[in-house]
């Protein structure tokens, strides 16, 4: 399946989710007496000075991103702070402007940018996603054990009790992830050695390529061996989602009232649950994102529907516009467009796999 087919297919699937479930709220009698003047008055009073830390706190997310790339890669190189920032702006801008094939973005850039290999830039892609799956987890514990959600409904009661048990699964497997990814690289140059043997299962003309990634993945996972850097990448990733919580919670004081009221325990289980909706990202404009506040708002914290629409709305924009809008100008600044990065990310890419 072309790329082309691949990214249509996944607008296709995403659409279906998001017109599904709100198809479920037009039954649901709080969204059939929808006030759409209620909506418009909280977006139009709500506390202009609360909304602008957010967006500045939101902006800063990305700052303590680049600083935690830069002690992963540490080891390897010494790179600039503001090279490893362009890296996550553009790349989170590109995550919401064409979906999760943005993703790719960051490691490429900042391997192009710092004269790195791929795979190892690869490597603290891999190794980021590990850490944020984890706060994450610890977040999700956090909201489901601490947040009086009673009075539920059989649904989002079943939701819960469901999520529990995945929470605990989910740590189970990033722990063995990462005593897996440790294990690799202690152990990388006695299994390289015997990867012939190893790998005699895969096809021949696939086994020089697998054998070459893991080579190099291998070299790139040098960014653990440092106590010192481990520690500090540790408090900047709950530095990080400490401030990605503190944003829905400034965006839920701003509006005010029910929304005003909500605790910070309780904005990070609402964040937690939008980052479920990520899965089903639609480019440009979210959708499974907004439907996953909305979500958590109505069901969890029974905020009315004209509030938790609102609230969608806010976390959106204080969110994603501004990465977008300063992905965009620094995209003029490098004199790139969007398809210049993807081609720049695809030679990267084609770069790091090795012939047979």
């Amino acid at each position: 399946m072309r790329q082309s087919q691949r990214r249509w297919l996944g607008w296709g699937i995403g659409a279906a989710v998001l017109i599904f479930v709100l198809y479920q709220f037009r039954n649901n009698p709080q969204w059939k007496n929808f006030q759409w003047d209620r909506l418009g008055f909280l977006l139009t009073h709500l506390n202009a000075s609360l909304l602008i830390l957010a967006i500045i706190v939101g902006l800063s997310t990305y700052l303590i991103r680049a600083w935690r790339w830069k002690f992963f890669v540490e080891p390897v190189k010494k790179c600039s702070l503001w090279i490893l920032f362009k890296g996550q702006i553009l790349g989170f801008s590109s995550i919401y402007l064409v979906g999760r094939a943005g993703e790719i973005v960051r490691p490429a850039y900042i391997a192009r940018a710092e004269d790195l290999p791929f795979t190892s830039q690869l490597a603290v892609w891999v190794l980021e996603r590990v850490y944020d799956t984890v706060a994450l987890v610890v977040l999700l514990a956090l909201g489901l054990y601490f947040v009086p959600v009673r009075g539920l409904s059989a649904r989002p009661a079943h939701l819960v009790h469901t999520v529990r048990h995945a929470a605990a699964g989910m740590m189970v497997l990033c722990v063995l992830l990462i005593v897996s990814m440790v294990l690799y690289r202690i152990y990388s140059e006695r299994l390289l050695a015997r990867s012939g043997r190893l790998l005699r299962f895969v096809p021949e003309k696939f086994r020089g390529h697998l054998e070459g990634f893991l080579r190099s993945f291998a070299s790139g996972l040098e960014v653990i061996q440092s106590p010192l850097d481990f520690g500090a990448s540790v408090l900047c990733t709950a530095i990080l989602w400490g401030l990605n919580v503190s944003v829905f919670w400034l965006d839920f004081r701003s509006l005010g009232g029910r929304l005003g009221a909500l605790t910070w325990v309780e904005a990070a289980l609402t964040l937690v649950i939008a980052g479920v909706g990520l899965a089903v990202q639609l480019p440009g404009v979210g959708g499974g994102y907004q439907v996953a506040v909305l979500v958590a708002l109505e069901e969890f914290f029974k905020v009315s529907a004209a509030g938790a629409a609102s609230a969608a709305i806010l976390t959106w924009v204080t969110v994603m516009v501004p990465c977008m809008a300063l992905g965009l100008a620094l995209l003029i600044h490098e004199g790139l467009t969007l398809k210049k990065l993807k081609m720049m990310t695809e030679r990267e890419s084609q770069l790091a796999a090795p012939e047979p």
